[in-house]
């Protein structure tokens, strides 16, 4: 059977007027649809280039960081949004947590959106049954966001000028790939940071297991800072049904767990309850999709093929849970996982047959190319503690196959999946560019 033309997948149209910014520069580059036929269609990737504080974004005296978002399936606009208020840089519409606050104090910051995802880079229609799911794993993987990664690099940072890379979350299966191309003449990072990231060649079954091990964890640190947990969770659930919700909805804050410096997070996520004890039934319903809903459906499949091969989330879920039971009140990111159908026929018929058949597994350069391509590059890892996706102790085992004399360097930080985004992964940050003696930092 011949697979399905990426051309054939449903897509819908950008508005361009995200375009339109009178600080940020954004724009678009043409790449390959498919870059196994580099002369066939293209579709446009968008960036956005963020000036860092008081400065424009054309400014050489602040050094450009790429930052390659997480996900898979998610804009780069969860961590800045499209609409940022740069007037009121702490206002409540521009997000709990904005990314950039720290690392603007001396970095630009050059975002490129992964295409087929519900930001400016050809999304997909994924609410459209016509969607293919061995064309979507094949053609909007790891290795065509490094690709694309590398146009935008090519057309908007000057041959000449130094940058860096942060891959983070899922973002660091792209970093592998992008340091892959590196060995084919793609231009190089001064140096590139895999932080709280997914890593190629990891053991599936361990590191979800760990995963989830982390997350039961968490809840028990948060019941042990907020003795009263069960009962404010059980408010949650019951003011959701009384919006004729799922009270169970409330498992999509799993994300929330451990982000932020001890003690932090715990009160950010009581404040979070709070916040949801006040809102209306649609003020919910777009929280949720914000948080889990609308791009667990493009997650599924490219989780499958890259995160997970041979599994997908659901089957990772019923293994998990299996194994490491929760008591009921705890929040449980495996609820959100085993409704990735959503409720809909068709919906359901297409998870269930991925279920059955994931999606052929994403291609990687070999564990031994990743390494001769790590000892021509600075490579910094920085695991996290308390997080709530790769743990620390599972992040380090998986590291160590890509660790090389005089080229890696580990730190670990403090404040969850998110830590390089803190003040301390700044400090960090600066300290490891110091130490390569790259280009000077205020």
């Amino acid at each position: 059977m011949q697979p399905k033309p990426l051309s054939s997948l449903p897509f819908k149209k950008v508005d361009k007027k995200i375009l339109g910014h009178p600080l940020e520069r954004r724009g678009f580059v043409q790449a390959p649809l498919d870059y196994a036929r580099p002369l066939g269609p293209t579709i446009p990737i968008f960036y956005r280039l963020i000036p860092a504080y008081d400065c424009r974004h054309d400014d050489p005296s602040r050094p450009i960081i790429v930052v390659i978002n997480g996900g898979p399936g998610i804009p780069s606009s969860v961590y800045r949004p499209l609409d940022f208020d740069y007037a009121d840089p702490f206002s409540p519409k521009n997000g709990a947590l904005d990314r950039f606050k720290y690392l603007l104090r001396s970095y630009r910051i050059l975002l490129v959106d992964q295409r087929g995802t519900d930001g400016g880079s050809a999304p997909l229609d994924m609410d459209s049954p016509a969607i293919d799911a061995d064309a979507i794993a094949r053609g909007f993987s790891s290795d065509s966001h490094a690709r694309d990664t590398l146009a935008v690099i090519e057309a908007v940072i000057a041959k000449d000028e130094p940058f860096f890379i942060i891959a983070q979350s899922y973002g660091g299966l792209v970093g592998m790939q992008y340091l892959g191309l590196t060995r084919e003449g793609a231009r190089k990072p001064k140096g590139i940071v895999f932080s709280a990231s997914a890593l190629p060649y990891d053991d599936v079954i361990s590191a979800s297991l760990a995963r989830r091990e982390e997350q039961r964890r968490l809840n028990l640190e948060l019941l042990a800072a907020v003795p009263d947990i069960e009962s404010r969770l059980a408010r949650v659930r019951a003011h959701y049904q009384r919006l004729g919700l799922d009270g169970d909805q409330v498992n999509g804050l799993f994300s929330f767990l451990g982000k932020g410096v001890k003690g932090a997070w715990e009160k950010a996520f009581v404040s979070q309850l709070e916040t949801l004890q006040g809102k209306t039934r649609s003020e919910i319903e777009a929280f949720d999709r914000d948080n889990f809903g609308t791009v667990i459906l493009l997650n599924y499949i490219l989780s499958s093929s890259n995160v997970t091969p041979g599994q997908t989330d659901r089957t990772i879920a019923a293994l998990t849970t299996a194994r490491i039971p929760y008591e009921p009140w705890m929040i449980d990111e495996n609820w959100v996982a085993m409704r990735a159908g959503g409720g809909e026929a068709w919906r359901e018929d297409f998870v269930t047959a991925m279920d059955r058949r994931p999606p052929p597994p994403t291609p990687f350069p070999s564990a031994a190319d990743l390494r001769a391509a790590i000892a021509i590059n600075e490579v910094l890892f920085t695991p996290a503690d308390n997080d709530a996706f790769i743990p620390a102790h599972s992040y380090l085992r998986s590291l160590a196959q890509f660790e090389v004399k005089g080229r890696t360097q580990t730190v670990r930080l403090p404040g969850g999946h998110n830590a390089i985004f803190l003040e301390e992964g700044h400090r960090a940050f600066q300290r490891w560019a110091a130490s390569l003696g790259t280009h000077a930092v205020p």
